[in-house]
């Protein structure tokens, strides 16, 4: 049996970098809880996610969302942060199954 080797022309996530979370947003000042990709997205993938985010921020009450590199960071009073790591987890996974012809539409995990 022989392990496929991983598409590197997508981003994988390598984790999260979550700050202490505060009551209060303030998306200028708040550390933002942080996803850690292994590659920039290139602009088709990016054209993706900047069409299915919203969804994730209405369905966690996301402050904002910013792209930044490797990195996509996440603003807001979010009590359950294992939530939003399920749910970024799954619109990585459907972007990458978009993008590799599979066409996955995303659906937000339910809570």
């Amino acid at each position: 049996m022989s392990i496929p080797v991983p598409d590197s022309s997508v981003p994988r996530l390598l984790g999260f970098d979550v700050p202490t979370l505060q009551t209060r947003v303030d998306h200028g000042a708040d550390e933002a809880i942080v996803a850690m990709l292994d590659v920039i997205p290139d602009a088709h993938w990016l054209k993706l996610f900047d069409e299915r985010v919203a969804a994730l921020k209405g369905e966690l009450g996301l402050a904002g969302v910013e792209l930044d590199g490797t990195s996509i960071l996440f603003f807001g009073s979010i009590a359950d942060s294992r939530r939003l790591a399920s749910a970024v987890s799954a619109l990585i996974n459907a972007i990458n199954m978009e993008v590799a012809g599979h066409n996955a539409p995303f659906q937000p995990p339910a809570p």
